[in-house]
């Protein structure tokens, strides 16, 4: 953590900056989401740094094939998963991306007076739809590194709690858990509460991947679902691929509200995208080297952030969130905002979150803050 700054800001001054900057328009030869002269994305943690070409060849190659449903191809990625993971194929369970494993989890478990046990500031399409299906939501603090405090959570679990989400790399604060510790409490959790670990960004962190994931306690664990998503470090986020690993009889209950396996042309991809393991360590190496290199002109300009592991940055300029957003807009640049969960409105509204992108995007945005923080 940096040192903290003050978030009284003269706002007045940010405003007239923005008015009178002008950013020339973002040229580039990486793969653009939308329009050439569209805003430069980096709100939505999309890679960047494109997919392994190898995919494109074998989607091109089979694209003639898809007036038929093609089913086999989405039991050859199953087997390539569960050969990855080192489980039978039976604890893996395909989904478009790993979103619908959330909402199913949460279908399958939630009921009036049960509770799902979370981290505030963490990623809330699960915890969402728990309320949503009429469940309770209980926040555990964060730990003075914006991590998690694994005795908090414990503490938070009680005789109605029926979940225990944990994404590791934390979204949005990007803090990855301690694995030794994740592990002990994942072990200490009762046997009729589901843990599950989002895995969405663990192939994006310093530290190694064998070592932090949690996918052999799902192996050994039938209350453990670990979910991956080919979206991030694999480049794959338009084709909608994801998938979890758990004991069969988790994947049964979850799978009473299945909604549908990926395309076959998605399975294709993710196959040859597991494959192509050069590929993937480019990328991983891409995501890594521009990460450190924002940190370290956050730490010339004084800004402070969360310790990042994922594909974003979580950081506290001490200017309002919605400002930020807006000013970065008007100059050609998408951001992401606070996003508070489990804490009182405005508690971390001078923080935003910026994916990670292409060096010269974040030169782009980092000219811009470097202006900003000038000025405020």
């Amino acid at each position: 953590m940096k040192k903290m700054l003050s978030s009284s800001r003269p706002f007045v001054l940010v405003i007239a900056l923005a008015s009178s900057l002008t950013i020339a328009p973002f040229v580039s030869s990486e793969p653009l989401p939308t329009l050439p002269e569209s805003p430069v994305r980096l709100s939505s943690n999309e890679n960047a740094f494109g997919y392994t070409p190898k995919a494109k060849e074998a989607m091109i190659k089979f694209l003639d094939s898809g007036s038929f449903y093609n089913r086999n191809d989405v039991s050859d990625l199953i087997a390539v998963c569960a050969k990855k993971e080192g489980v039978p194929n039976n604890y893996i369970l395909t989904t478009a991306g790993s979103g619908p494993l959330l909402m199913m989890t949460a279908l399958a478990y939630a009921e009036p007076g049960v509770n799902v046990v979370t981290t505030e500031m963490g990623y809330t399409q699960l915890t969402r739809k728990f309320e949503a299906r009429g469940g309770d939501v209980k926040y555990a603090a964060l730990s003075e590194d914006m991590g998690y405090d694994f005795d908090t959570l414990r503490a938070e679990i009680d005789e109605n709690t029926k979940i225990v989400y944990i994404c590791n790399p934390n979204n949005p604060t990007g803090v990855l858990a301690d694995p030794i510790e994740l592990k002990k409490f994942v072990m200490s959790v009762p046997s009729d509460i589901l843990v599950f670990v989002d895995e969405a960004y663990l192939e994006l962190a310093e530290a190694s991947f064998a070592i932090n994931t949690c996918a052999l306690l799902a192996k050994s664990r039938d209350n453990v679902i670990v979910t991956r998503t080919f979206s991030k470090g694999y480049g794959l986020a338009g084709f909608r691929i994801g998938y979890a690993i758990a004991h069969p009889k988790i994947l049964a209950k979850i799978s009473d509200f299945y909604m549908g396996p990926p395309s076959y042309i998605a399975a294709i991809a993710a196959q040859e995208a597991l494959k192509d393991k050069e590929f993937l360590a480019e990328n991983i190496g891409k995501y890594q080297s521009v990460r450190k290199y924002v940190c370290e002109e956050f730490d010339k300009i004084g800004i402070e952030y969360a310790k990042p592991e994922g594909a974003f940055i979580y950081f506290r300029s001490g200017i309002n969130q919605e400002l930020l957003q807006e000013t970065m807009l008007e100059n050609g640049i998408r951001i992401s905002g606070s996003r508070e969960s489990g804490v009182a409105k405005g508690s971390y509204d001078d923080w935003a979150r910026v994916s990670i992108g292409t060096r010269p995007q974040m030169d782009q945005f980092l000219s811009l803050m470097t202006a900003l923080m000038a000025k405020s």
